[in-house]
């Protein structure tokens, strides 16, 4: 079943992110007080609306309460960022995600119910150094401050066993969520699964146990 998403702000990040929903064929409302932004992106999205976020009223007026996910992508105004996550909250959106441009503005979003914060600069700089670093980590997914989600490209070492063979689990202590090779993802039969040159992992656990994985692709 696809999500509902509300996306609180046009800017460039949030107006990609609806942009790329809607594409993927999601329901999308985006918000944002410039008019002009909105205009832009009315074709764009299933719902695009103007409205300010410090207007209590004409928030409620959006209906906002049956969205499953809302995304407040407002990195530099805390105080609409602020009220954009207390405005989900009040409507009992089951997840919110909020862009964080501080430590300090991440804190407040997550003592006012976001769920999860995203620091979209911090991210970039960070895969760009991983590539510059030789890593063989291709991308991260961070749901919370302990666990992530994560793609590896297989080390040779691995090329022609499989993860029973190579006991993958306990020495690792990371969980393969899916194999691809050549784009196609693997979904059954991942132990039994002979490793391939240009296969990608795809692995979850604690961003501890990824940072060791990460540091053994380097050496």
């Amino acid at each position: 079943m696809k999500n509902n998403v509300i996306v609180f702000g046009a800017g460039r990040f949030g107006s990609a992110l609806a942009k790329k929903l809607f594409d993927e064929g999601l329901e999308v409302m985006i918000v944002d007080k410039d008019y002009e932004r909105i205009e832009d992106l009315a074709n764009h999205v299933t719902t695009a609306v103007q409205c300010d976020l410090m207007d209590e009223e004409a928030v409620k007026e959006l209906g906002i309460g049956i969205f499953d996910v809302a995304v407040v992508a407002i990195g530099t105004d805390l105080e609409a960022s602020i009220m954009a996550t207390l405005a989900a909250k009040d409507h009992d959106i089951p997840r919110i995600i909020a862009k964080a441009s501080s430590v300090t503005q991440a804190k407040v979003l997550t003592k006012l119910g976001a769920d999860q914060i995203i620091f979209p600069e911090i991210e970039i700089g960070q895969r760009l150094a991983r590539s510059l670093a030789g890593s063989n980590i291709t991308d991260y997914i961070n749901y919370s401050e302990d666990y992530t989600m994560f793609e590896l490209k297989a080390l040779k070492a691995w090329w022609g066993q499989t993860l029973s063979q190579l006991n993958f689990r306990s020495k690792y202590h990371l969980n393969v969520v899916a194999i691809r090779n050549q784009g196609h993802a693997i979904i059954t039969g991942l132990a039994d699964h002979v490793i391939e040159e240009g296969d990608t992992l795809v692995l979850a656990g604690t961003k501890k146990d990824a940072q060791k994985l990460e540091q053994m692709t380097q050496k």
